[in-house]
């Protein structure tokens, strides 16, 4: 004779089995999440902990399991400076978290300081934030995503006007400063009152690179040594009528905590260029 309690146990084993085979997964599973940031890029800023301001920065997940991330950084590596325009890091894992977002294991190093990223999280499939091991610390990098279709720099461009002593605008070595996507070669050129740069009794054009999001250019300083180019790395927003730069040239015109009066622009801000 079977016993009833073994024949309760048997149901109750069969129905739990059922439920869970009926148990609905979170929609954003880990491969349709994977297919999503292939190839994606997000643009943002590094922690500004030692610099005058947070770094313009521009992160791309590549084809197999990592992400690099591009800006101007700089490392001391056994106490001697290394400057680097890009780093790739290992994606470790991922997993998704009961509030939606997406958590991903890393271990890379951002900053000259010794902090390690080692997670970065994903908000709506809109915005990425690193974090390092150690909560007493702010995000490593925080940054959003840039459309797919991608964004020309063509056009002009200016810092933002001023009023202060100082420059006319923020960032004069950028201002003013026009973009000629459409060129065989893509240049710039730049204007100062009102009037094109000229060298050598011609208008002067300077080649350009755009890589995504990404600006490699020069600035130009018409105060030094009877005119000075000045290399700088952009990054344009994902509105399309702002960048952020920044140069790794000491003799570029950027906010510099010794500027009490702040000629060239806000100090501890990230400088942003507008697109006129």
């Amino acid at each position: 004779m079977k016993h009833p309690l073994l024949n309760a146990a048997a149901i109750v084993f069969l129905m739990l089995a059922s439920c869970k085979d009926d148990t609905p997964v979170n929609p954003t599973t880990k491969n349709d999440f994977k297919s999503f940031i292939k190839n994606t890029e997000w643009v943002g800023t590094l922690d500004g902990n030692g610099y005058e301001y947070r770094l313009p920065v521009s992160l791309k997940f590549n084809d197999d399991n990592t992400f690099t991330l591009y800006s101007l950084f700089v490392f001391f590596t056994d106490g001697v400076e290394e400057t680097r325009d890009s780093i790739t890091g290992p994606i470790i894992s991922i997993d998704s978290l009961p509030d939606g977002r997406m958590h991903i294991a890393t271990n890379i190093n951002t900053s000259f300081r010794p902090i390690t990223t080692t997670s970065l999280y994903i908000t709506d499939r809109k915005e990425v934030m690193g974090l390092s091991s150690d909560p007493n610390e702010l995000p490593t990098f925080q940054a959003e995503l840039f459309p797919a279709e991608g964004i020309s720099a063509n056009g002009e461009w200016t810092g933002p006007a001023r009023t202060s002593p100082g420059a006319n605008n923020a960032y004069p070595d950028l201002s003013t400063i026009t973009f000629l996507a459409n060129e065989s070669v893509p240049v710039t050129y730049y204007r100062r009152q009102g009037q094109p740069v000229q060298f050598a009794n011609t208008q002067l054009r300077v080649v350009y690179q755009q890589k995504g999001a990404r600006v490699y250019m020069d600035g130009y300083d018409e105060s030094r040594n009877g005119g000075s180019r000045v290399p700088y790395f952009g990054v344009l927003l994902p509105s399309g009528n702002k960048m952020m730069v920044h140069s790794r040239d000491v003799y570029a015109r950027l906010p510099h905590y010794v500027y009490t009066n702040e000629p060239y622009g806000p100090n501890g801000v990230t400088p942003t260029i507008v697109r006129n």
